[in-house]
């Protein structure tokens, strides 16, 4: 039997059947399987659903496939092809609509869709104009990037330009990791070709955004420093290091932040919150705490804010989640005790929830430190309790 010359509609209907890993071992097949595949996509239809896979490390050696931990089948450990280009090298900084945002360790930044392969590059971030890169060497290999203070100051605390510092010479390993926090795709660009990217960097973790027009990152001057971002209905939310909540509105060519939840005092000296924002099953906006001790005592020197306490964390003690609900006096924060049999995935600089099939419901966390994708041959889950708080 010619399986190639099977009726394209009919391969439509049998590829949505399939799970993840079936597709793309689907689209592997022909040309005319891989071209039912992109019809498939291209009308909005989708891989069977089922629980996320956990990424393991990359291996050197083969940059063709990728090793992923499924929850549904126990922890097997399961391995798909990557499409071109290879992208096993990149660090995944943020997603949405099933688009990825990558950088490579010279800090190009690409949209990249996993499943097909289509890719769109993203401004560099020397456009902002705080980073400017470093003369290559004679074999030309990039050095890094110098980050200049003064500009950064000029946009963000003018009021702080005289104190300005000198200008500081990043290693260009040093750079992805620590000064790329989140990426978050606004706009699906399967549909019109366009995107819309808006991204957390470092030092001091500001927002600046992207569409397709624009040849440049474009500055969203602000005086906080963000610990996370997300699209939620429809709308950017990010939530500041102070804990408060904006909602950011087009506003002409850019954004204006609008104060959804106001900031609040987390009390104790040197007890710190990493704060994640995540969109629960129910469609409801959730806030995460990862609360930690510092183990820097307020006479070290080298404690500022500009050190990524997310890249070398100390100690977690315990987690607390809130649910965004509608008060007599505005929207509120109102802590949660029951996941509802959801399951909850903290990662580096995302938290997502997924229903608790094939996992221990409301009682499991999976929670796993960015440096076990990039430096391990393989990556360690805590199981942590579900009560009125968490405990490692």
């Amino acid at each position: 039997m010619d399986w190639a010359g099977l009726p394209v509609d009919l391969l439509i209907q049998f590829v949505v059947l399939l799970t993840v890993i079936d597709w793309l071992k689907f689209r592997s097949v022909c040309t005319t399987w891989r071209h039912a595949t992109k019809l498939a996509l291209g009308s909005g239809r989708r891989p069977k659903p089922e629980p996320p896979w956990l990424m393991l490390a990359r291996r050197r050696t083969d940059r063709t496939t990728a090793s992923f931990l499924s929850f549904s089948d126990d922890g097997r450990i399961r391995t798909a092809p990557l499409p071109e280009p290879a992208i096993q090298s990149r660090m995944w900084i943020g997603s949405a609509h099933g688009w990825v945002v990558t950088a490579d360790e010279e800090c190009s930044l690409h949209l990249l869709n996993p499943v097909t392969g289509a890719q769109l590059q993203l401004p560099c971030i020397t456009t902002m104009g705080f980073f400017h890169a470093l003369p290559r060497t004679e074999n030309g290999r990039a050095v890094g990037f110098m980050f200049h203070d003064s500009a950064f100051l000029v946009v963000h605390r003018p009021e702080e330009r005289a104190s300005a510092c000198p200008p500081d010479e990043i290693p260009i390993d040093r750079m992805p990791l620590r000064f790329l926090r989140k990426a978050v795709p606004l706009r699906n660009p399967s549909g019109s070709g366009e995107y819309f990217v808006m991204m957390i960097h470092g030092p001091k973790f500001k927002l600046v955004f992207a569409r397709q027009r624009d040849a440049r990152w474009v500055i969203l001057p602000s005086p906080c420093q963000f610990d996370d971002a997300i699209l939620y209905q429809g709308q950017f939310y990010t939530m500041t290091a102070c804990g408060a909540l904006l909602v950011w509105e087009p506003d002409g060519e850019t954004f204006k932040s609008r104060v959804a939840v106001p900031e609040h005092d987390e009390g104790e000296e040197y007890v710190y919150f990493k704060k994640y924002l995540a969109e629960s099953l129910d469609g409801d906006l959730v806030l995460i705490w990862r609360e930690h001790r510092s183990s820097r005592g307020e006479d070290d020197s080298s404690a500022s804010d500009d050190d990524d306490d997310y890249v070398e964390p100390d100690p977690t003690v315990r987690f607390q989640v809130f649910v965004l609900r509608e008060g007599c006096q505005g929207s509120e924060w109102k802590e949660l005790h029951d996941l509802g049999g959801a399951a909850l995935f903290i990662g580096y600089n995302s938290a997502v929830f997924f229903p608790a099939d094939g996992t221990e419901p409301n009682a499991s966390i999976p929670k796993m430190h960015i440096q076990s994708l990039l430096q391990q041959s393989t990556t360690s889950l805590a199981r942590v309790s579900f009560s009125p708080t968490w405990r490692t």
